[in-house]
């Protein structure tokens, strides 16, 4: 093909491409009170919500479609258009997205959606394949929920407990202070902690967890991902439990500490800074402090105490 037909050809594109568009926006309010549940279940719409120092609940929509017919780009629209159910209790958002049928012949597509709400409300978010971000501080919830299956989950705050579940996006909570506890699951994303959590309990298959700020106990149970845990406080009753197949195992514990318990690796190298007793084979380390406790399993992966 010739410049000039590459050239024409590249100018046909958009015309096809915008032969049918549609662009919408949705703007709604809701009454709010202390302990109001806020339920987002949308399908592919990407979700991002912040506190502010108001008495309602605000939600702002864009939703945007091109395509080669109009058709499609209707039940694209359609499909994606939320609905909103208000009672005195319960704020809730619902869509399809993403588990509605393939949409043949859409090219161009956004959905996004902003919720500014009060900090008192309870935040419970579910997504599809969008993912969601939340900002500020939400001391009413117990727990602050974020779920998806493909989307990212961020929380750039603060909430007394944060459980956040995803099947292969990744999971970031960067906290300005610690929260009583933390539960993540997830099978393949990576999961970060900062700032700091009492509790920690997190199952993953092959993501890697990395947590820093950590104040008590821990419970992480994964398949090939590394595990990295630092500690700011450790008290003596605490335990730290990790398990893994393959993944590399590195616990950061306090100035100070005086951790009791077993670590064990099959195949894989123990190195420790604290004083134990290991097994005529190898692969076992019995630590002889008074606690916390640490019990930590590994078939090949390396293990670390500092």
């Amino acid at each position: 093909m010739g410049r000039a037909a590459s050239f024409l050809a590249a100018l046909a594109l958009p015309v096809l491409v915008a032969s049918a568009e549609r662009n919408e926006s949705i703007a709604k309010q809701a009454a709010a009170k202390e302990g109001k549940v806020v339920v987002v279940d949308v399908g592919s719409l990407d979700v991002a919500v912040r506190s502010s120092a108001i008495d309602e609940i605000r939600v702002d929509v864009e939703l945007a479609c091109a395509g080669f017919a109009e058709k499609a780009v209707e039940a694209w629209m359609a499909a994606h258009r939320p609905e909103f159910e208000d009672s005195a209790e319960r704020f809730r958002i619902t869509s399809g997205g993403s588990r509605s049928p393939l949409f043949r012949g859409v090219v161009v597509t956004k959905a996004r959606m902003r919720l500014v709400v009060p900090p008192y409300v309870r935040l419970d978010l579910t997504t599809g394949s969008g993912n969601i971000t939340v900002e500020g501080e939400f001391p009413g919830s117990r727990p602050l929920r974020l779920r998806s299956a493909s989307g990212e989950l961020e929380l750039l705050g603060w909430a007394p407990e944060v459980e956040a579940r995803s099947t292969s996006g990744d999971i970031r909570l960067r906290l300005p202070k610690p929260v009583e506890a933390v539960l993540v699951r997830t099978s393949s994303g990576d999961v970060e902690l900062t700032g700091g959590a009492k509790t920690l309990r997190c199952d993953t298959s092959s993501g890697e967890l990395r947590a820093v700020g950590l104040l008590g106990s821990a419970g992480i149970a994964t398949t090939s991902g590394d595990v990295s845990l630092s500690f700011d406080a450790l008290p003596p009753e605490a335990e730290v439990r990790v398990t893994t197949t393959s993944g590399r195992v590195r616990l950061l514990l306090p100035p100070g500490s005086k951790p009791g318990g077993e670590v064990q690796s099959a195949r894989g190298e123990i190195r420790s800074a604290y004083p134990g007793q290991t097994s005529g084979k190898g692969g076992r380390l019995l630590l002889e402090g008074p606690g916390p406790k640490l019990l930590v399993s590994t078939t090949s992966g390396r293990v670390e105490l500092y």
